[in-house]
């Protein structure tokens, strides 16, 4: 049996977390969901645009140690009304990039959700700030059944991390979601950091299964943004 197959059994830890926890977290996160047009901009000015195009990859290792998994792995997708949710946002031409990461094993270990477009921003601020009226969504269900709710705690930050490039922006927000199933709720509370720049808008949602088990946060703003601004070198690269 297979290391993943371990990781979704029933009535393993495994898969109470990947059933519970990072199924949800897809849910909520995956494909052009997060990108929803949201009203106000704060502008772009002050970013600088080389005039040089990037795009989104997945490499098999990311940020020092988190590899690739098949677990809760988002379906990378853009239909016609993504599209046009994007375009809102002034987002053209968009290809849709996701992938999970996970340091350690499937069962317990800490897992990134990666996803995000590459394409043309005309106004990297304005993307990014629509890229959180997700955050903003009541709830609502899966095809499978299971109900979100997520509760935003204060607004997205800006965030300068060591390390990122100052062609783009960030910034992160700290949320609360809970996913209810099969009359048990499973609060997860950790920071979504998003970045935009003239080519891309992506986001990076960390997850600690056991930190949600124990009721713990699983990133600080500062603590997401930091991994978010490595991820962004590792998956960004130059459009060939």
């Amino acid at each position: 049996m297979s290391q993943d197959q371990q990781a979704a059994q029933p009535g393993r830890r495994g898969g109470v977390v990947i059933g519970g926890v990072v199924a949800a977290v897809v849910v909520v996160a995956a494909g052009v969901g997060v990108f929803v047009a949201h009203h106000g901009s704060s502008g772009s000015s002050g970013l600088h645009d080389d005039g040089k195009k990037y795009v989104l990859t997945t490499p098999e290792t990311v940020a020092g140690g988190y590899t690739k998994t098949s677990v809760g792995s988002p379906v990378a997708r853009l239909d016609q009304a993504g599209t046009a949710k994007l375009a809102a946002l002034g987002v053209t031409e968009p290809t849709s990039t996701s992938q999970m990461y996970v340091k350690g094993n499937v069962a317990d270990g800490v897992y990134l959700n990666f996803s995000g477009v590459s394409g043309t921003v005309a106004d990297p601020a304005k993307a990014l700030d629509g890229a959180f009226a997700l955050l903003e969504d009541g709830g609502r269900p899966d095809r499978s059944g299971t109900t979100l709710k997520a509760a935003t705690a204060g607004g997205p930050q800006s965030v300068h991390p060591a390390g990122m490039a100052p062609d783009a922006l960030m910034k992160c927000q700290k949320f609360v979601e809970t996913a209810s199933q099969d009359n048990q709720k499973v609060p997860t509370k950790t920071t979504v950091c998003v970045w935009a720049d003239y080519s891309t808008l992506a986001y990076l949602f960390p997850l600690d299964p056991t930190a949600t088990l124990n009721g713990t946060e699983t990133a600080s703003v500062a603590d997401a943004a930091a991994l978010t601004a490595k991820v962004r070198k590792d998956v960004e690269v130059a459009a060939s």
